[in-house]
């Protein structure tokens, strides 16, 4: 099962405008630019509230088994062909505030020098790790704990794999202040410039939010008396599968498999409602359908699709989901190294508040 957190607060900090708070700004951005002689340098500061997974991780319900940080871009300025950007544990708290960088100015809360409106960023805080810093600003982070995202000629979209910061707040060894993401130090100093990327951010009016991706391997297999579906031309579609359901519900969808086209026998069973059981090996996956794109992808841990005596099926958790969007279901099996995948645009459901 993948499980979404969406972002509770985010701000940008820039080295030029060091007392300025971007709270409220709708864009997210890390940069490493020049103009003339006068260099200029912005982090992201995102905090996500895990209490939920500790919770769940704690009672057993789930364990975090993959972490990914999802940030959608939304422009990018001069950036390379190749780099890679950085995630840090935030070594401190630090407010959010109400600013904008261009509309709303506010020097109250995160600022490039200060992590509240009364408190600096502090050199070596942090007792658990070395702390890292721009010159005892711009952020503190932990830099025993980084995670890295490399491009090249590819999407400048985040995926960036975050799962030792994740166990480390749900473990209690380090508190969640959240991430910061920016370009390794080194390259802050030089003297290249690394152009302006540019992400949605939680005050977005888009469907673009700042994500964790959770997931973890929910999947039970047990086929009782059922027989196997042997067929090589089969048909997948979803029983029961309702035209909405309630943002942070926890829905079991059950997914039915039958030959395409039966055989006639000399019985008065009606066949296509058998139900057979499919091979390890099935999988889902879920898209948008306007946009067209994967909101839960298939993977060969977490979306696997169970069995049990009555048939196939798998569950979701849509909390944290887009609400008035609607989605459609995929299918992909492996049967003996042949794989399939089959579709039906017709059937949708829609996550409603």
């Amino acid at each position: 099962m993948f499980y979404f957190v969406t972002a509770s607060k985010d701000a940008t900090i820039y080295l030029q405008q060091p007392t300025q708070n971007t709270g409220r700004d709708e864009i997210l951005e890390i940069s490493k630019t020049y103009y003339g002689n006068l260099k200029d340098i912005s982090h992201s500061l995102i905090q996500f509230n895990t209490s939920e997974i500790s919770a769940s991780n704690a009672s057993g319900d789930i364990s975090v088994h993959s972490a990914e940080l999802q940030l959608t871009e939304c422009d990018s300025i001069e950036i390379p062909s190749d780099y890679t950007l950085y995630a840090y544990p935030v070594s401190q708290s630090w407010d959010v505030g109400i600013g904008t960088r261009f509309d709303k100015i506010s020097t109250d809360a995160c600022t490039w020098n200060k992590r509240t409106t009364a408190d600096n960023w502090l050199i070596g805080s942090a007792s658990l790790e070395s702390s890292g810093s721009f010159n005892g600003k711009g952020g503190m982070w932990l830099t025993g704990s980084s995670a890295t995202q490399s491009f090249s000629y590819s999407s400048t979209d985040i995926s960036m794999n975050v799962l030792s910061a994740i166990q480390s707040w749900v473990s209690g060894s380090i508190p969640n202040n959240g991430l910061i993401i920016k370009h390794d130090s080194v390259l802050e100093n030089d003297t290249t410039d690394y152009g302006q990327l540019k992400f949605f951010s939680k005050e977005t009016n888009t469907i673009y939010q700042p994500k964790l991706r959770i997931g973890w391997d929910d999947s039970a297999y047990t086929t009782g008396s059922l027989s196997e579906l042997t067929s090589d031309d089969i048909h997948v579609t979803f029983k029961r599968l309702k035209t909405s359901y309630k943002r942070g519900s926890k829905p079991t969808i059950r997914v039915f498999a039958r030959e395409k086209y039966p055989l006639k026998t000399y019985t008065n069973s009606y066949s296509y409602t058998d139900v057979k059981y499919l091979p390890t090996t099935a999988y889902y996956q879920i898209k948008d359908v306007v946009t067209g794109e994967v909101v839960v992808p298939f993977h060969d841990n977490y979306t696997k699709i169970s069995c049990d005596a009555n048939g196939h099926f798998f569950k979701l958790n849509l909390t944290n989901w887009e609400i008035n969007r609607d989605y459609y279901i995929e299918t992909k099996i492996n049967r003996n190294g042949v794989v399939e995948y089959f579709e039906d645009k017709n059937l949708t459901f829609t996550v409603e508040m």
